[in-house]
């Protein structure tokens, strides 16, 4: 993979800077739940694009209805696939309840509940590690999925989702970490701008709100490589007759 690309690749597009703009906008109302979806979607844009071989992967910002389209595809998708998290916290949710009334209606100690509750978040607790662990994985062999197929439903068969997985573990680990690192050593550049009065503090400011957008383009160029990489044909061309 060419992580160095992914890093640098929005440079080459003249109206760079507007789109990155546009998506530091959307970032910042994304508390309201929907606009959210826009900047997921704008992944999956980039993903298709640089897996299509575009010269100019960043896609415009006009196409809304698409980008949140896509973006409601993979919550829904992504709700799917977390289910056995939640189900593993209303377990959880439940034991606590349930020792806590067994406790009362058997006069059973109060240490005794406690050992029951605590061995209880245990177990779960392991279990939701492994599991989001195995998530990190899934989660961008479902984007790849969907940009490859077009297709909802694509998305849950499962089969060919845990085989991109397979097939491109080392890539999808990098293109997992390469955001960690790169926010890790944005923490470190941000902590030392904040110690220089006005000017350091305003470049911090303006820095940080421009991580989140910057760091989505790189995510969906990485994502692109994987797709690219295993191949695929645009929906469109697919089914044409």
């Amino acid at each position: 993979m060419d992580v160095a690309k992914a890093f640098t690749y929005f440079s080459e597009d003249d109206r760079w800077l507007g789109k990155l703009g546009i998506g530091v906008l959307i970032s910042l109302v994304s508390f309201l739940i929907l606009p959210a979806f826009l900047l997921y979607g704008y992944i999956v844009g980039i993903t298709r694009n640089v897996m299509n071989g575009e010269k100019l992967p960043l896609p415009e910002w006009e196409d809304l209805g698409t980008l949140f389209k896509d973006g409601l595809v993979m919550f829904v998708a992504g709700i799917v696939y977390t289910l056995p998290f939640w189900l593993l916290a209303c377990i959880a949710f439940a034991a606590t309840i349930g020792f806590g009334g067994l406790s009362e209606a058997t006069q059973i100690s109060e240490d005794a509940a406690v050992a029951g509750i605590m061995a209880t978040y245990g177990l779960v607790g392991c279990l939701a590690f492994i599991f989001m662990l195995a998530f990190f994985f899934i989660s961008p062999a479902i984007v790849i999925q969907y940009v490859r197929e077009g297709d909802l439903n694509a998305c849950f068969r499962f089969g060919e989702v845990l085989a991109i997985v397979r097939d491109n573990f080392a890539d999808i680990l990098i293109a997992g970490l390469t955001p960690f690192a790169a926010s890790f050593v944005l923490s470190i550049v941000f902590g030392v701008l904040s110690i220089i009065p006005c000017l350091g503090w305003i470049a911090s400011f303006v820095l940080g709100i421009a991580v989140g957008p910057y760091l989505t383009a790189v995510t969906g160029h990485l994502y692109g490589q994987i797709a690219g990489k295993i191949g695929g044909t645009p929906p469109e061309e697919k089914f044409a007759v």
